[in-house]
């Protein structure tokens, strides 16, 4: 289901409200939202918006905010003709800041208090030389592990908590005639499970070094290569002799019942809630084995461009001051599976895993093992190495451990 399509269904009863409402002005939004739970999410927020008076054009595009996507925004924006806001990662913000080009939203957050409704962990990647120039919307937890309770029955398993465990249970699904991995093969999919590999295997205090600051000790240590050996032995449990499926093919894997389980962060429960309303799947939600206590986390969210007007001025300023509003945090995080990325909304409508999600990352806070997800610790062209080289070590048993560890640390070197 496209943006549009979900979009038409929400709007729909907004439509005569909207029509009497005055336009208090323009937005175009540069996203990449158009699947599963993150359609449904922005297509919430762009019915809010226009039922409360200003016009949303869409500059969406598909597969993430690199590459052709990211030229067509830098040539807008040396044009002298942003869009209103961007998603983007943490990462990315203070490139675009240094350069001059977003707008400074420190009344905004004042008037909302953000610096007390926000982790510090999150406050802090949002701003620049202290100044607010972007808004978090959501907060994922990575280092997720999805079982489907009937296959772990099936064949006759155990829900582990440990990876010894976890290949003694992938190993009776495999016997039991299901493939025990469910995996989607896209890189960033292959990168991800990397990230679940090292924070299950070596803490939360490695993991930091070597992933967040790519520290050549920790790069060429037994523990990476522990890691490397580990994750790809994971893939003899996925099945998998092309790479072709994405991630909600995957989840269809562990929502029919072919597969057993899924390392996913929780952008994927939408699929799964969905699929509980049709269905007799059920499933579990646990932190990836060895890492019940570490919190990966990552962020989406949106800067705002300098924009010229009162009519866009105003609209993004609406923008900016809806996306952390209560009411809008609590329905936006409902349709993307996240939690609210404020820390004072209520989950009273929310599930089990957002409720253990939240109480685990809060615990992680003070116990020093919330860490970041690559794409919010690595600017984009390290980003997109690292997962080059993950991705080719898991595709090709050729690639030696070794020569993977290597390439890290060269990455490490050039920075």
């Amino acid at each position: 289901m496209t943006v549009s399509h979900v979009f038409a269904a929400l709007a729909a009863g907004l439509a005569l409200c909207a029509s009497t409402t005055a336009r208090a002005g323009d937005l175009e939004v540069f996203h990449y939202w158009d699947l599963a739970g993150d359609a449904r999410a922005i297509a919430f927020l762009k019915a809010t918006l226009t039922q409360e008076g200003d016009t949303w054009r869409d500059f969406a595009v598909a597969g993430g905010g690199t590459g052709m996507a990211l030229t067509l925004l830098k040539s807008r924006v040396a044009a002298g003709n942003p869009p209103t806001a961007a998603q983007m990662k943490a990462p990315a913000i203070a490139a675009w800041a240094q350069a001059g080009h977003l707008a400074n939203l420190d009344d905004i957050a004042r008037a909302g208090q953000w610096d007390k409704v926000l982790p510090e962990a999150i406050s802090a990647r949002m701003k620049y030389n202290g100044h607010y120039v972007a808004v978090p919307v959501d907060l994922h937890r990575n280092n997720w592990l999805w079982i489907n309770a009937r296959v772990l029955k099936a064949s006759r398993a155990k829900a582990p908590t440990t990876w010894d465990e976890f290949f003694r249970t992938a190993e009776a699904m495999k016997r039991a005639g299901f493939i025990a991995v469910a995996h989607g093969e896209q890189p960033w999919e292959d990168l991800r499970l990397f990230e679940n590999v090292v924070i299950g295997l070596a803490g939360a205090d490695f993991y930091r070094k070597a992933l967040v600051q790519l520290d050549t000790a920790a790069l060429s240590s037994p523990a990476m290569e522990r890691a490397l050996a580990t994750f790809r032995r994971i893939k003899s449990y996925t099945g998998r002799s092309t790479y072709q499926n994405d991630w909600i093919q995957a989840s269809a894997m562990l929502t029919s019942g072919k597969a057993g389980m899924q390392f996913m962060g929780d952008w994927n429960k939408p699929v799964l809630m969905e699929a509980r309303k049709t269905s007799d799947f059920e499933f579990e939600c646990l932190p990836v084995p060895g890492a019940t206590d570490a919190f990966v986390f990552d962020v989406d969210s949106f800067v705002m461009f300098k924009v010229q007007g009162e009519a866009k001025l105003g609209a993004q300023r609406h923008l900016a001051a809806a996306l952390l509003r209560p009411d809008i945090q609590e329905r936006f995080n409902l349709y993307k599976g996240a939690l609210p990325v404020r820390s004072d909304v209520d989950l009273g409508r929310y599930d089990r895993c957002a409720t253990a999600s939240r109480a685990a990352f809060q615990q992680a806070a003070r116990s020093g093992v919330l860490v970041p997800s690559i794409n919010m610790a690595q600017p984009p062209p390290v980003e997109d190495a690292m997962r080059a080289f993950i991705s080719d070590f898991w595709r090709d048993d050729r690639v030696t451990a070794a020569t993977t560890i290597a390439r890290l640390k060269a990455l490490a070197a050039s920075r």
